[in-house]
């Protein structure tokens, strides 16, 4: 009986893969970049992705994926499948691809602000996320306004994890934590509602049918499988949203539980077991992939991309991040006065939006001259002081005090990155010793479509990852609480620059 299980992550800026035996031991796993492109005559804030060149990519990447983990195609039981959440891909009815929208597309700003002024609060007691641009509805309109051509021939919404289930499938589904990522849920309800339909102005024809996550969407039929070169009658899952499913990979179904999932962008979320909107708007709230739990977050957008930028301006685009994890260890506390700027500030990512950033250090040069140790142990002192700043706002919204924040995501890579966190949090910092959480997720959640577990939460614990524990160094926070002050101080007189 087949018992290994095939996870896809369609992230922001990679296609993950991970093929896992039940317990979540990776047998391989292997990444493909994704390219994206301004469509001719658009405006430069719009991207999109060529949809059979990504396909062709993630065939061959489950391909060479089976082959290092030195299984056959049929030893794979189910498949599990996450994503980036924001992402939306517009059908028409013969399933062809007439709009693509990833997270990075900013083509619906104005129609974002249109429905933001028309709705005001009720946008985020319905949705539970904000800014409008960044949701389905908006881009909907956008399409209206621009293409009302193409808006004729719509069909499905899909995401983008939803999308990749459909041409393994041909069947069209969403899952709770992915439809809430889009602001197509009730995030009080874990459902579709009537007053949000209404509100937004769409029909029910065009959102697929909700498929919780380890439910079975669909099994790979005969001519699908012959494209994918995969056995026909696979089960496959909509596992949820990335972040999510980053939770469900670390073991975290309790109310309370917190993580920490930093790769292209970072989210921090609190398991809770009711929706918690927040009165002030400035933290998330949506349903978990384990029906009857909530999440709320406050995220911190651009951090492994701004890593991954520094370390290649730095060091090249040759270096490896260990080696660069290496160097910025050999700078002391503080990184002799060298601050960054680059991630995250001390607002969420959403309420922040463009602002003015770098790198600060003493000057005149003359005297002292800046290492690259010292700038790349600024980014992640920077990227802790937004952490410290953000735990304080999902404590508030949540109602529960972090005790403990778990950390995964490729940002989990670096044990130099858990010690600073660690002391300038003043919390204990668990760290995953397998990255790739989301992928984790998804494992479990195909476990379950598989028959090999009978619960999300079981399976959850079967999968989650040994930990590395960081404990804060006292004489590191006195001087760290001094260090935060300055950062903040920093960060806001700057914006009036």
């Amino acid at each position: 009986m087949p018992s290994s299980l095939l996870a896809l992550d369609f992230g922001s800026s990679a296609l993950h893969c991970m093929v896992a035996d039940s317990n979540g031991k990776a047998l391989a796993a292997q990444d493909a970049p994704i390219s994206y492109f301004s469509p001719d005559g658009q405006s430069e804030l719009t991207r999109e992705f060529h949809p059979q060149k990504l396909l062709d990519s993630a065939i061959r990447l489950i391909a060479s994926t089976l082959s290092n983990a030195n299984i056959s195609p049929s030893d794979i039981a189910a498949v599990g499948i996450t994503g980036q959440r924001h992402g939306v891909v517009f059908l028409d009815d013969q399933g062809r691809e007439i709009l693509i929208s990833p997270m990075i597309d900013l083509r619906a700003a104005f129609e974002g602000a249109a429905i933001q002024d028309e709705l005001g609060d009720d946008l985020y007691h319905i949705t539970g996320q904000f800014p409008a641009m960044l949701l389905a509805p908006a881009k909907l309109r956008w399409l209206e306004n621009n293409r009302p051509d193409l808006r004729k021939k719509l069909a499905h919404v899909l995401t983008f994890a939803g999308w990749l289930a459909f041409k393994l499938t041909g069947t069209p589904a969403s899952e709770p934590s992915l439809a809430a990522g889009v602001g197509l849920l009730d995030a009080q309800t874990a459902t579709r509602s009537n007053e949000m339909l209404s509100k937004f102005g769409l029909p029910p024809s065009i959102l697929p049918l909700l498929s919780p996550s380890g439910s079975v969407v669909g099994a790979i039929p005969d001519h699908l499988a012959r494209t994918w070169d995969l056995p026909p009658g696979i089960p496959v899952t909509l596992s949820g949203a990335d972040t999510s499913c980053g939770l469900l990979g670390m073991g975290l179904t309790r109310p309370g539980d917190t993580a920490l999932v930093a790769g292209w962008s970072a989210a921090i979320q609190t398991v809770t077991a009711s929706p918690q909107p927040d009165p002030q708007s400035k933290a998330w709230f949506s349903p978990s992939t384990i029906p009857g739990q909530w999440l709320s977050e406050v995220n911190l957008g651009d951090t492994g991309h701004a890593h991954r930028w520094l370390k290649d301006l730095l060091l090249g685009p040759d270096a490896s991040f260990s080696n660069a994890d290496a160097l910025a260890a050999s700078a002391p506390p503080g990184s002799t006065g060298y601050i960054s700027y680059l991630g995250p500030g001390p607002l969420t990512a959403p309420e922040a939006g463009l602002r003015t950033g770098g790198l600060l250090f003493p000057v005149p040069l003359l005297y002292r001259s800046p290492t690259p140790a010292e700038a790349l142990r600024a980014f992640w002192e920077s990227l802790a002081y937004a952490i410290k700043a953000n735990l304080v706002e999902l404590e508030r919204a949540s109602g529960h005090a972090v005790e403990v924040l778990h950390l995964g995501g490729g940002m989990a890579r670096s044990p130099l990155f858990a010690d600073i966190l660690a002391s300038v949090t003043g919390k204990k910092v668990r760290r995953s010793s397998n990255a790739h959480v989301s992928l984790l997720g998804a494992v479990a959640s195909a476990s379950v479509a598989a028959g090999l577990h009978p619960t999300l939460v079981e399976a959850s614990q079967a999968v989650s990852p040994q930990w590395i524990d960081s404990e804060p160094e006292p004489s590191d926070t006195l001087e760290y609480d001094e260090f935060y002050q300055r950062w903040k101080i920093l960060y806001h007189r700057i914006q009036n620059v």
